[in-house]
């Protein structure tokens, strides 16, 4: 009688550890359907609504050929008019941190910097020569900044970084008094 005790304890002990990941399943499954979520985002930085539509932008490169945001890449983009060069610098640092402390998710973020100014972009030599890996695209046309500017103030003056994700839509607005460390928080969560 003893052994038969013993074996149906550890049957019963069986059963709960085969039913515990069946009804975390079951339960998760229902809270997504029944549409549970969050009330609140705890997030630093601003999330968009409406998201803005980065496509059939005239956006140049370098080189003279139109820039395409590429699906499945996220892009944290930077306006700059080229007036402040030790604010340029300090938010250049913030792209190249962004990415070099993601690791693993890394590969899949660019930095891009929007210009409008061809004058200004050609003096700031010794600054961009600093940062190869930022890809510098000018504004044909200012129709990136005037779509940005439909949704929000002019991202030249309010000095913001933002996010584009995956499918190009600009997605987060991080303000300029947000410290670095608020700002990877937010890209270690979003991507």
């Amino acid at each position: 009688m003893h052994i038969g005790k013993k074996m149906d304890k550890q049957y019963r002990l069986a059963l709960l550890i085969l039913l515990i990941p069946l009804i975390t399943l079951v339960a998760s499954t229902l809270t997504f359907y029944l549409g549970y979520k969050p009330s609140e985002i705890n997030a630093n930085g601003n999330p968009l609504e409406p998201k803005i539509d980065t496509t059939n932008l005239n956006l140049i490169k370098n080189s003279g050929e139109q820039f395409i945001f590429e699906p499945g890449k996220w892009y944290f983009v930077y306006f700059d008019n080229f007036d402040d060069e030790e604010l340029s610098l300090d938010r250049y640092k913030i792209a190249r941190s962004s990415k070099a402390t993601l690791r693993r998710e890394s590969h899949r973020l660019r930095r891009l910097v929007i210009y409008k100014d061809i004058e200004k972009f050609n003096k700031a030599e010794s600054l961009r020569a600093q940062f190869p890996e930022v890809i510098f695209l000018y504004d044909k046309d200012n129709l990136f900044k005037q779509r940005m500017s439909e949704n929000l103030s002019d991202p030249y003056v309010s000095k913001s970084m933002f996010l584009v994700d995956s499918f190009a839509l600009v997605v987060w607005e991080f303000n300029i008094s947000l410290p670095f460390s608020d700002i990877f928080e937010d890209l270690e969560t979003l991507l």
